[in-house]
Parts: structure tokens; C-alpha cells; sequence
């Protein structure tokens, strides 16, 4: 007989088991109405028992062996003991895993024989389905949690990746050394084996970054084949896994799998295509997304305008783009952030503002809340009060968005909107309880703009508040919670703010791009600001 599972070393883990075991304690009781001892699934160690039960635990003779195997293979298991009594074990899912197998003594009602079976079937398949249960509604939390912060990490590594390269790229020098830098940005976010631009002229050279899987011929028919493709659309990604096995595949052995985009300046200008995902899986749509800014920018390289205002332009539209992508995680704030940098900008003109810092202040607008990536889902879309701990926890969302963006030199000088805009004028705000003009100027605008929007907009523990009662909420904070100076530029400035709230806003990413690059009536000075 293999060793009992109660003399068993623990795993480091132990104590974040026995939370969980705890947490699942209830839940047992009620099902089954008798207490359980929880086993860990992967050494068969003892995680917690019921006072009262571990005197007579070595009457449930529960072997380690047994105890992984339930782990191993999610089946619970139905045994007699020798006083009739069943023994039963199953196994309980801890972030999506069999991590816990719980064990308990049941009373039989049927004695040994024909209806003693039957009744031992039937505990197996409640306990089989109870533990199935279990784990569905273990698996979509974590999946959420999972997805959310993936999107999160995604959409921060595209937006550092674009400021490197904006720093990076001299426009009107070098142009092949900005090329490789946007090349080599793709290879880096979409994790390609090589990336290499095509283009359509027959003069230009092909470029390539990463490993060499094509030769510059190879490469041209195959941008000719791309462009043949069904599914090939300007500006759109076009995804083509599996071509092994294919009469691709056959022309380009070396090949697996690619994504490519196809860039257009009065016509085709060219294809850049992501080759083969490392680790021989497939590229997937978050492929492409994290692609279409960098493709953006080739298309910028494409035109060769030489216009360094016209990256910088492009830069805004994309962190704009993104911001409203981090928004849309909570649709009660979708666009909050867009709205707030507008708002900010009319608010600063009717103060004097110059046009640089008109524009720093609608970047700040945008970046505001960026600190709530770091904020949990829970709480940014509960319904009811916060608690007390809950309001410290979103509280921390300043800093968060402080610390996030603080490693980037380009847009310190927007920091201080980011970490104050929720300081009171007389003192009472956070995180640092500035008062008066201590507090930036940036900042006191900023906590004008949010109010408004958050106040004139639904959300999860209460409706939009009209325009009208938003104005009066405003003048009575004057000189409190806001600084009076900038309410009364508010009530000079209020009809185009109301406009601003009335249009909408959280464009694409494609519209941003199209602004930037395809106005005909663009100008530099028109595309700084919205």
C-alpha cells in the first residue's frame, strides 16, 4: 500500500491552496452536506481537514497514488470502506487546473449488492458533474483575466514600439535605415521569423529583416501572387496559414505560414509581410493589429515626404486610436479619454494656451486614465458604492499611469497631468493632496475636462446627469474641488464642449490614419489638434 497522503511533504504553494480550499469549502457543504478534507492534486499532501475529521482521517486510507491519479485525470472516484460507509474523492480546478482533490466519508443508505451498485454509480456521476460544474465556471473568469491583460500588454508594447521607432526615424535622412527600423519593429511585435518589404516599383530595392527564407526573386513573385489573392485588399491584412501542402507551398518550401498588407500611394506601392510566426505557430488577427500601426507608418515612408510633422501627426492619431481601444475594455467609458483630451484643448484655448501646449494637454487627455489597466474589472464595473478598500485600490490608478508612462522622456512633460488630475483645489484630492496653484496648471485643467465627462456620460451606478445640472455642479465646486478660473473659461467656452459630447468620438484606427495621411485639406497645423 503506497505511503498515506498525510505524511506527504508540501508544495511551497500550500498556503494559496488552502485559500482556495477554504473558499470551496461552502460550496461542498451545501452540495453534499458533510465535511471535506482537501488533498494538493500534485504531491497528495494534506492542504486542510475539518478539526473533527483528522483523528479519523487514516479511516478514509487515501493513498497518494490515488490522489494524483484524480488530480491527473479530473475522475472522481466512489469507494466502500469496510464499514459500509463510501468513501469519494474529486478533483477541484484552482486557475483553470485539477490543483485540489477533496476527500469526505458519505453515509450509504443501500446495502452491498445489486442496489448498493446502483447507488455507488449514481454518487460517482453527482460528484463527476459537480466537479465539471466547478471547473466551467472556473475557466471563462480566468479567460477574461487572461484575455484583459494580454490586450492590455499588447496594446503597451505597440504604443512603446511606436514611440522607439518615432524617436529613432529621421524621415528625411537615410530612408533605407528607417525601413530596417520599421522592419525590424514588425519582426519584434508580431514574433515572425522574417519580415520583408516588396515593393511595387522594380528599381527599389527588396528589404528584408530576419532570418533569409526568400530571395529578392522569390519575393517578387510572391508579391504578385499575394496581390492575386481573393482576400487581398488595400490596407487590409491578408492571413494565409498552413501552406505547406499547397501549391504554394510546393513554390516556397521554406514557408508556413504569412501575413501581409498590402500599401497603396496613387496605386500599389508595395506589400510588407510578416514570414513565418516563431515556434512554427500561426499568425492570428491580434497579429495584425499589432502590425497596422508600423504598416501605417511604412505607408508614411512610402509617400517620402519627407515631413516630420507628419509622423509626429501620426503618432497622436494612433496613441488616440489606442487610448480608445483601452477604453472600450469598459463600455460605459468608451471614448472617456478622446473626449476628456478634446475637451482639455478647448478649455486651455479659452485660457491662452499656445498651440505646443494645447497640444501636450490633449496628448495628457488621452493618456489620463491609462493607469487603470492596472485597476481591477471588478471594480471599475461595479454597480453599487465602492468600499472603502475598493475606492483606495481605483485611487491607485494615478500612479499606475504615472509609472507606466515615466520610462518614456519623449512625454514627461505630460506626467504631471496624468498623476493629478484628481487633486482638489482646497487640498482634499489625491494622491499627494496638492492645493491651490500648486497643483499644475495642466492638472487643474484636466479635472474640469474629466468632471464634465464623467458626469455627463452613463455609468455602471448611475445615469448621464444633464448638461444643465453638470453646470451647476461645476460653479458650486469653483474655488473648491476646481479652480474657479477655469470653471468660468468652461461657461464662456460651454457650447463647444456640449458639441464635442454630442458628436462623439473614439475614431478607428483606420480613420485616424486616413486624417492623418489622405486629407486633402490637411496641414500640418490643422492635424496637431482635433
Amino acid at each position: 500500500m503506497a505511503q498515506p497522503t498525510t505524511v506527504a511533504e508540501p508544495r511551497s504553494e500550500s498556503a494559496s491552496l488552502a485559500q482556495h480550499a477554504r473558499a470551496l469549502t461552502g460550496l461542498l457543504r451545501e452540495e453534499f452536506e458533510v465535511p471535506f478534507t482537501f488533498f494538493d492534486g500534485g504531491n497528495g499532501a494534506l492542504v486542510s481537514a475539518p478539526s473533527a475529521e483528522r483523528a479519523a482521517l487514516a479511516l478514509l486510507d487515501v493513498e497518494t497514488e490515488v490522489v494524483r491519479q484524480v488530480a491527473a485525470d479530473g475522475r472522481a472516484r466512489v469507494a466502500r470502506l469496510p464499514d459500509g460507509d463510501y468513501r469519494v474523492l474529486l478533483a477541484l480546478a484552482v486557475g483553470g487546473r485539477p490543483a485540489l482533490v477533496a476527500a469526505a466519508r458519505i453515509s450509504a443508505v443501500a446495502a452491498e449488492g445489486p442496489k448498493g451498485a446502483v447507488e455507488q454509480a449514481r454518487l460517482q456521476k453527482w460528484l463527476q458533474a459537480f466537479s465539471d460544474r466547478l471547473q466551467l465556471a472556473d475557466h471563462p473568469a480566468r479567460r477574461r483575466a487572461e484575455e484583459y491583460s494580454a490586450q492590455a500588454t499588447a496594446a503597451w508594447e505597440v504604443v512603446l514600439t511606436l514611440n522607439q521607432v518615432i524617436r529613432r526615424l529621421r524621415i528625411h535622412k537615410d530612408p533605407e535605415r528607417n525601413l530596417r527600423r520599421l522592419l525590424e519593429a514588425t519582426h519584434d511585435l508580431v514574433k515572425a521569423q522574417a519580415v520583408v518589404w516588396i515593393p511595387a516599383a522594380a528599381e527599389a530595392p527588396v528589404v528584408m529583416h530576419g532570418e533569409t527564407l526568400l530571395t529578392p526573386g522569390d519575393a517578387r513573385q510572391l508579391a504578385t501572387l499575394l496581390g492575386r489573392s481573393p482576400g487581398a485588399q488595400p490596407g487590409a491584412p491578408l492571413l494565409l496559414n498552413q501552406l505547406q501542402g499547397t501549391s504554394w507551398g510546393g513554390r516556397y518550401p521554406a514557408i508556413t505560414a504569412l501575413l501581409g498588407f498590402q500599401l497603396t500611394e496613387s496605386g500599389i506601392a508595395g506589400w510588407v509581410v510578416a514570414v513565418n510566426k516563431q515556434g512554427g505557430g500561426e499568425f492570428r488577427r491580434s497579429d495584425a493589429a499589432a502590425m497596422t500601426p508600423i504598416v501605417a507608418l511604412l505607408e508614411l515612408y512610402a509617400r517620402s515626404s519627407g515631413r516630420y510633422q507628419e509622423l509626429k501627426d501620426l503618432l497622436v492619431g494612433l496613441t488616440r486610436s489606442l487610448t480608445s481601444a483601452l477604453d472600450a475594455k469598459d463600455p460605459y467609458t468608451y471614448g472617456h479619454s478622446e473626449r476628456v483630451g478634446r475637451i482639455a484643448v478647448e478649455l486651455g484655448r479659452e485660457l491662452g494656451l499656445n498651440e505646443d501646449e494645447l497640444g501636450d494637454i490633449y496628448l495628457a487627455g488621452l493618456l489620463h486614465d491609462v493607469g487603470k489597466i492596472g485597476i481591477r474589472d471588478t471594480v471599475l464595473g461595479k454597480v453599487g458604492p465602492l468600499t472603502p478598500e475598493e475606492f483606495e485600490h481605483i485611487k491607485q490608478h494615478v500612479t499606475i499611469g504615472y509609472t507606466i508612462l515615466s520610462g518614456l522622456r519623449q512625454i514627461r512633460n505630460l506626467l504631471p497631468g496624468v498623476l493629478y488630475h484628481h487633486e482638489r483645489y482646497d487640498g482634499k484630492g489625491y494622491p499627494d493632496g496638492l492645493a491651490g496653484e500648486a497643483i499644475p496648471m495642466m492638472a487643474r485643467i484636466l479635472a474640469v475636462a474629466d468632471a464634465y465627462d464623467a458626469m455627463s456620460t452613463n455609468r455602471p451606478y448611475r445615469d448621464a446627469m444633464a448638461c444643465r445640472r453638470v453646470e451647476e455642479i461645476l460653479a458650486e465646486g469653483a474655488g473648491q474641488q476646481w479652480d474657479a478660473r477655469i470653471v468660468e473659461a468652461f461657461a464662456r467656452c460651454r457650447h463647444k464642449i456640449h458639441a464635442i459630447r454630442q458628436r462623439g468620438v473614439g475614431d478607428s484606427l483606420r480613420l485616424a490614419i486616413d486624417g492623418a495621411l489622405r486629407s486633402v485639406a490637411y496641414t500640418p497645423d490643422s492635424a496637431t489638434l482635433p
